[in-house]
């Protein structure tokens, strides 16, 4: 399903105006402010210009899109949060997290208590904890060393757990634990904490 969705022509709609911004879809040209993103182009090369103009009118009925027509006759197009939030959720494959040239030697704790209803959004979690390198201090506490707040936030939110999730900061842990987790997490991901 969720490679369905990402393989859409809607979903790389979605996708091309959330990198590009606002686009400028001229009357003349269909095609012309997504032309340039790779991902779409040869959609856009096999598809009909109905196919695509169905696509967009159906992703603003949904409230992902904005689509208003200049007195010139083109269209000026701008994503939605909803349509964002979208985007976030079927493209979880691209996120990472940022290693800096220098640990700070602080850790980021992922907290998580995830009721019984919401168990396959917890699965989902742990199965992205543990690609983006999170260690296992206990069941539902993860922890990195490095900045992740943004990426925890769209894990919760696609996964739909936000409520459930917890994330901060621990700069106390004493040095047999500290040197635990860093050896755990250099042995885990191939690297080491500098």
């Amino acid at each position: 399903m969720r490679k369905r969705v990402k393989n859409s022509l809607s979903h790389k709609i979605l996708k091309a105006i959330a990198i590009g911004g606002v686009v400028a879809i001229a009357a003349t040209n269909p095609y012309f402010g997504l032309a340039f993103m790779k991902g779409i182009q040869k959609d856009l090369e096999r598809k009909k210009w109905w196919e695509f103009q169905k696509q967009l009118k159906r992703l603003q009925r949904e409230k992902r899109l904005n689509a208003e027509q200049n007195p010139d006759g083109s269209f000026t197009v701008t994503i939605t949060q909803l349509g964002k939030d979208y985007v976030a959720r079927y493209d979880l494959d691209s996120l990472m997290i940022d290693k800096p040239k220098e640990w700070d030697g602080l850790w980021r704790i992922c907290s998580f208590d995830i009721p019984t209803g919401k168990q396959a959004g917890r699965f989902s979690l742990l199965s992205k904890l543990k690609e983006l390198g999170f260690i296992m201090i206990q069941k539902s506490v993860w922890a990195h060393p490095f900045e992740c707040r943004e990426q925890l936030a769209v894990l919760a939110r696609a996964f739909e757990i936000e409520k459930y999730v917890y994330v901060f900061t621990a700069s106390d842990f004493d040095g047999h634990h500290n040197l635990y987790l860093k050896r755990k997490f250099e042995r885990q991901n191939d690297a080491i904490l500098v």
